[in-house]
């Protein structure tokens, strides 16, 4: 079957593929939202996994976990091992980078990102932070999570093939890391990123929920045409499911 990926906003999506999946899924209210949640029965029911990056809300929210479990008897939450009480309860498997996680019809391998909780505790590839390449029917979905650039990221990386690479846009600054916002790649680096993976496809993530966090995402496509990267750059509608 055919991965066909939906689009939640911010970092979220519902994969299926013989199975439904949520990435980072954010269903809760917040003053800071752009744009009104997805709907939770639509894209939160019969699901059979939740992936979980790291734990800032629009990542790992546990009203959102607990409105899913209520629509998916048997949902198994997959996150980072450091975040397990964050988890509340909730069925739990904690991986770390290196791992692999058996899924129906395929599997997710972890891998590290590079960030920060707080901007003043400085950009890390520690454990609480990961990344997802979803192996699904032949096609290789990478779900970079949080991350800025690096050695770690990269060598955690090395050897692993990657057709769609969902990469987060918004970039880094001073002020905005001065008001406690850690950030990520920025346009360039994602299509340097995807380019160096050797995607195919890139989707530009993370641009668009929270006031002062925010990005063009057609930034990705204009530094993509810029360098001549060999890389196709979509920007996908928020609910509208694609076939990959």
């Amino acid at each position: 079957m055919t991965p066909v990926l939906t689009w939640l906003g911010q970092a979220g999506f519902l994969v299926e593929s013989g199975s439904r999946l949520l990435v980072d899924p954010f269903f809760s209210d917040h003053p800071k939202r752009r744009f009104e949640p997805p709907p939770v029965d639509v894209h939160g029911a019969a699901i059979d996994r939740v992936l979980v990056t790291h734990e800032h809300i629009d990542h790992l929210d546990p009203d959102s976990l607990r409105s899913i479990a209520a629509r998916s008897p048997g949902v198994e939450v997959v996150a980072p091992e450091p975040l397990r009480e964050m988890v509340q309860g909730l069925p739990f498997d904690g991986v770390a980078p290196g791992d692999e996680v058996a899924l129906p019809g395929g599997r997710a391998r972890v891998v590290p990102a590079i960030h920060a909780v707080h901007p003043e505790d400085g950009y890390t590839a520690a454990p609480r932070f990961v990344g997802y390449v979803l192996e699904l029917d032949g096609v290789s979905i990478y779900h970079a999570g949080d991350t800025i650039a690096g050695d770690e990221l990269l060598a955690g990386l090395e050897g692993v093939g990657v057709d769609i690479a969902l990469l987060p846009v918004n970039g880094r600054g001073y002020f905005r890391e001065r008001s406690g916002l850690a950030g990520n790649l920025d346009a360039r680096d994602a299509v340097a990123l995807a380019t160096h993976l050797g995607a195919r496809v890139l989707v530009p993530i993370h641009w668009d929920l929270m006031d002062g966090n925010a990005e063009r995402a057609g930034a990705a496509a204009d530094a993509a045409a810029e360098t001549g990267a060999p890389v196709h750059v979509m920007t996908l509608s928020r609910g509208l499911p694609w076939a990959v």
